[in-house]
């Protein structure tokens, strides 16, 4: 009994070790607040640190910081708050399923206008990762920049 004790012991260290999917103590507010304050300043390789592996490798730390800063933001947001997170099955850009947080963040501009978007988080070795939308994966993945005129934006839904 005592063999198989420590051969159980041995095993959970392991998995914890490995980090696996399980969920980060820390609030996910906070952190995609901080992903749209770096991209909207745009600190992309900043905010690429903290991406999700399977889009860094489609859009790799130079490729992304030089793609995204070819149409740079130029209107700041003058506040940003999270206005609702959710629990959410998304798909990544490859094909798979994973559980989220979906965090509805508003944007408010200069001149009143106001944004809502909504930023995707999933657990990687118990920390949290924001993800690419689909769309801007598959163009990355094409190696095609998603904001050169030559790329085609998501379709718009009625």
């Amino acid at each position: 009994m005592t063999r198989l004790a420590a051969v159980l012991a041995v095993a959970a260290l392991l998995l914890s070790a490995c980090g696996g999917s399980s969920a980060p103590k820390d609030d996910p507010g906070p952190f995609a607040l901080n992903v749209v304050k770096l991209i909207t300043h745009n600190r992309y390789e900043q905010a690429w640190a903290d991406l999700h592996p399977d889009d860094q490798q489609v859009a790799p730390l130079h490729e992304y910081v030089t793609c995204e800063s070819r149409s740079p933001v130029i209107a700041v947001p003058t506040k940003v708050k999270v206005v609702s997170i959710n629990d959410e099955s998304v798909g990544l850009g490859n094909g798979h399923f994973e559980d989220s947080k979906a965090v509805d963040v508003s944007l408010d501009f200069a001149g009143g206008f106001n944004v809502v978007h909504t930023v995707h988080l999933v657990a990687k070795n118990g920390r949290w990762k924001w993800i690419l939308p689909g769309w801007r994966f598959r163009e990355y993945k094409a190696d095609r920049c998603p904001v050169d005129s030559a790329s085609s934006p998501p379709p718009q839904s009625s």
